[in-house]
């Protein structure tokens, strides 16, 4: 008898692609089907966020994906045609990313890059095949697939990963359905080359009367992505998409001067807003389009598939490998349907106030965003934001953290007289762990925090601590023992101080020479971090204890 396959993915877009590299990084057995005869040849989503870039870094394709995109320097608002603000991306608080900008990708470019590196993996997207049937039993799902001719061939896998976008045939078969709303506001949007002396690196949201309009760059000189709000159309009124009526609308919306010589791909789409009951049905998950829509506003969508998948895949794969118990795999459900509930309120709030029509409520939206978008404070968080770098699951059954609590704080601040409330403020569990650049006797080197975070283990930050700072051998017996007690893949990682002075050089330890790491994760005295394969906080003790480690370590991995 044949080796039980470990996974199927219905659909082969950027999120059924993502899943299938990361399940072969990981170790599983993949086969990745998709109904379509070809890879898509249309821009579709846009924009791939700096979240986004940092799980293309950790698959080993993000330089591909940057050589094939236009990274955004600023976006500019406009009420009407008078400037309300500009955002430079390079000025945010955001420099715990390696990627602190947008990036404007075509979808097919994104889906290019990932088919490519699969590829590179032996394995290839089996095209032409579609989802027929799903049953499934208590240790492995049987899938039907049926082929071009016609034929129908059965697999038995473990898993199933439904990625096969908004119609989904995995969503249906297992009894899942999309809860939400559908608003009636219809958006054109097309690929135009245009004549202008409009900076091609920037974006353009402009608050106009008739309709907010969008200008996205593209990576082809000349061309942008134009996006219209068109107010007076309805759903069952399909627009004829011109260059004529686009010029049209250019013109009267905003007070460029703009030539458009040449269009490419047009769309319209109305506004839909709807997340699935459960991402998961015993033995087939639901990621992307297939497990949430929404309005593009802030081209959130395609990113959020990518990480859907990035999030499940390490999971399943510990699972599937005997060194997880299945408390890890469940927390999919709750990490993702939470996250994807969140952002379609954000996003629904957003496109509402976007696409006011009464004048009234516009004077008020572009009057109080004229004063809120111009603080610092506001640029921030919206950056970070729309980025997807404060998503988190402190929520989660597999976070979690151990904290001295406030009295307790408030003592040891009376009785020492020193500051100890750092940790409180502190990257939470659950969290994305900060990114920090790793510098050498003053001169900034390429290494970063991240990269001894790649790969497909944990990783566990023990802090020596700026004060009172604990002994290596007290921070290398918590390493060994760590090291040698579970099957799941933990790589200890010592951070010691500026003031340590190392006998040789070791791969397990950085010295932390001017005690930047520390002040970001606040670690003005020893502690620890345990950082998930997908670099989120998944456990955080303020005072190095290890048998409080051990205690979670225990109910997740094994």
């Amino acid at each position: 008898m044949s080796k039980l396959l470990d996974v199927i993915i219905i659909g082969a877009g950027p999120t059924g692609l993502t899943a299938a590299i990361e399940a072969v990084r990981h170790g599983l057995s993949v086969r990745i089907v998709d109904k379509n005869d070809a890879r898509s040849i249309y821009s579709k989503a846009l924009v791939a966020h700096a979240r986004t870039l940092e799980v293309f870094h950790d698959m080993g394709l993000v330089d591909d994906v940057l050589a094939s995109g236009q990274i955004f320097t600023a976006l500019n608002i406009y009420d009407q045609n008078k400037s309300m603000a500009r955002i430079v991306f390079e000025e945010l608080d955001w420099k715990d990313t390696l990627y602190p900008f947008w990036l404007s990708i075509p979808q097919s470019d994104t889906e290019r890059c990932l088919e490519e590196k699969l590829n590179q993996l032996g394995v290839y997207v089996e095209r032409k095949t579609e989802l027929y049937d799903i049953k499934q039993q208590a240790d492995f799902v049987s899938v039907t697939l049926k082929q071009a001719d016609g034929s129908h061939e059965t697999v038995d896998a473990s898993w199933v990963i439904g990625s096969d976008g908004a119609r989904s045939t995995t969503r249906k078969l297992v009894n899942l359905h999309f809860e939400g709303h559908a608003d009636d506001e219809i958006f054109i949007l097309a690929d135009v080359k245009i004549e202008s002396d409009l900076p091609e690196d920037e974006g353009y949201n402009i608050l106009a009367a008739d309709g907010v309009v969008l200008i996205v760059p593209l990576p082809e000189p000349q061309y942008r992505r134009l996006i219209f709000h068109m107010p007076t159309l309805r759903p069952d009124q399909p627009p004829d998409i011109t260059l004529e009526m686009l010029q049209e609308l250019m013109d009267k919306r905003t007070h460029f001067s703009m030539k458009l010589s040449d269009i490419g791909w047009t769309s319209h789409f109305s506004v839909k807003h709807f997340v699935v009951s459960k991402h998961r049905q015993g033995r087939v998950f639901l990621a992307g389009d297939a497990a949430h829509i929404h309005s593009p506003v802030g081209g959130q969508g395609m990113n959020s598939g990518i990480q859907d998948a990035y999030n499940l895949i390490w999971k399943l794969a510990l699972v599937q490998h005997g060194q997880a118990k299945s408390i890890l795999l469940d927390s999919f459900e709750t990490e993702r349907h939470q996250v994807a509930e969140n952002l379609i309120k954000r996003v629904s709030m957003a496109t509402q106030i976007i696409t006011t029509n009464h004048p009234i409520s516009q004077s008020l939206r572009n009057r109080i965003g004229n004063i809120l978008i111009n603080t610092d404070l506001v640029q921030n968080q919206l950056g970070r934001n729309v980025a997807m770098l404060n998503i988190h699951y402190q929520e989660s059954p597999v976070v979690s953290q151990d904290v001295v609590d406030d009295l307790s704080i408030k003592k040891v601040l009376h009785t020492l007289s020193r500051n100890s409330n750092d940790f409180h403020n502190a990257p939470k569990a659950g969290y994305r762990a900060p990114n920090v650049i790793i510098q050498a006797d003053g001169e900034t080197v390429r290494e970063s925090l991240f990269d001894h975070f790649h790969g497909i283990h944990h990783t566990l930050l023990i802090f020596m601590g700026q004060e009172d700072a604990a002994s290596m051998k007290t921070l290398s017996m918590i390493a060994e023992h760590v090291k040698g007690q579970y099957k799941a893949p933990i790589r200890p990682l010592i951070i010691a101080n500026k003031d340590y002075i190392a006998n040789e050089q070791s791969p397990s330890v950085i010295v932390d020479t001017n005690n930047r790491i520390h002040q970001t994760y606040r670690a003005a005295q020893s502690c620890l971090y345990l950082i998930r394969p997908d670099t989120h906080i998944a456990y955080r003790n303020q005072q190095l204890q290890l048998d409080a480690l051990t205690k979670y370590l225990d109910r997740i991995l094994i």
